[in-house]
Formats: C-alpha cells, sequence, structure tokens
C-alpha cells in the first residue's frame, strides 16, 4: 500500500494504538509519547520519551523524523516537507532533528531537502516562519542547490521570520520577528539577530534569564519530577 495512504489512516487511530501501530512497523517510539491526528508520511521515525506531536501537522516525505526526549511540535498546520523532485541524493534528504525540550508552534512551514537540526530547549515561536534548504542558481546547467540549516540550543524564532538555505544560527540566539537569515551565524552566542537580511543588533549577558533558566527549562524540570 502506498506510504501516504498508510500515513492517513494511522492518523485516524487514537494515540495509543497509533503507537502500537507504528511500533509495529518498527518505528521507535519511547515512553509517554502522545502523537494527535497528524500525518506522518516518514521513513524511519524516532520520538524519544516525552515527545508530543499534536494534531492537524503534515510531514511528508521525509527520510528520518528524530525528536529528543520532551521535544514537541506543539501548534497546529505545521508543514514539514521534502520533495522528490529536488532530491539530488544528499545524505541529509528528509531529515529533521529536533533537540531535547525543543518545541515549535503553529503554522510554520520547513522545507526538508537538506538536513534541518534544531538544538535543545529551543523555540520556533509564534508563526508563519518559513526554513528553505532549496534554492536555485544562476546556472543554466544547474537545477539547483540544497543547503542544510542549523538553530542551537536555547535559541528563539520569533513569527514570520525566513530562513535561508545554508544559514546557521548559534546557541542563546533570539531572532526577532520577521527577520530573514541569509548567513551563518553559527558563532555567535547570546546575541539578538534581527532585520532584512540579519544583522547582530544586541548582545545579551550570560546570566540573562532566558539562557539561564528559561520557562522551557523550568516546564522540563516540572516535568521529569512527574515521571519519578
Amino acid at each position: 500500500m502506498d506510504r501516504f495512504i498508510v500515513a492517513v489512516l494511522v492518523a485516524l487511530l487514537p494515540s495509543k494504538l497509533k503507537i502500537l501501530v507504528l511500533r509495529m512497523m518498527g518505528h521507535e517510539i519511547g515512553k509517554n509519547v502522545h502523537i494527535g491526528m497528524s500525518v506522518l508520511n516518514i521513513k524511519k521515525i524516532t520520538l524519544k520519551d516525552g515527545v508530543r506531536i499534536n494534531n492537524f501537522n503534515y510531514l511528508k516525505n521525509l527520510s528520518h523524523l528524530n525528536m529528543m526526549e520532551r521535544s514537541a511540535i506543539e501548534g497546529w498546520l505545521n508543514w514539514l516537507t521534502a520533495s522528490n523532485t529536488h532530491n539530488y541524493g544528499q545524505e541529509g534528504f528528509g531529515c529533521l532533528e529536533i533537540g531535547e525540550g525543543t518545541r515549535i508552534l503553529s503554522r510554520h512551514y520547513i522545507d526538508i531537502q537538506e538536513r534541518v537540526t534544531i538544538g535543545k530547549y529551543s523555540l520556533i515561536a509564534g508563526s508563519n516562519s518559513v526554513f528553505y534548504t532549496h534554492t536555485l542558481i544562476a546556472d543554466p546547467n544547474s537545477r539547483g542547490i540544497n543547503k542544510p540549516i542549523f538553530i542551537g540550543d536555547r535559541c528563539y524564532v520569533g513569527s514570520h521570520c525566513i530562513i535561508l538555505p545554508g544559514s546557521a544560527i548559534g546557541s542563546f540566539t533570539l531572532v526577532g520577528a520577521g527577520s530573514v537569515i541569509t548567513k551563518n551565524f553559527s558563532d555567535k552566542n547570546y546575541v539578538l539577530v534581527a532585520g532584512n537580511p540579519a544583522t547582530v543588533k544586541k548582545s545579551y549577558s550570560e546570566k540573562s534569564k532566558f539562557f539561564g533558566y528559561s520557562k522551557l527549562a523550568e516546564t522540563n524540570a516540572v516535568l521529569e519530577m512527574s515521571e519519578k
């Protein structure tokens, strides 16, 4: 049976039955996982303990979804997709890695022609941000190029951001709403990046509450205590 049809049928099942079926299909699903009515059209699924995927999200044609402990696709109408049209055989095609405690909120679009990595305790906040890993170049003999996207630990990405192929955001970075990320900021930490194109606008102390003991960290500490 076509993988898409199977994914749609499985999406209609209650979470516990869905997890049982996914395990029978060979996917790795941890303890205390919840999967809402979302379509997971994915070759390999790895969901560690405490992961949540809420209702009405669409994950299309991915090679590998790897979500670490207590991470979440928390909102709805997120569209996370890869297209075989632009699959040039690279290892990272269709690979999405979401770090421990990281959350993705609502109505974001993530193009996963190349690997997209989001570190620990980060937040893709608000809505309508777009991640592009595929682009065209001014060469009539080229089909285009795919480049990965990397977001570090304890980052905050505001609403309506655009993150272009090959971009990287260093750990402990705030990305202002509406920013267009066009380059590698992986060597920048404890900064505000904003604008079109985005530049470093401000530096923060390492003792900032968001970075040192954010609400994300506090929430996960409570979860850890409740599981013991």
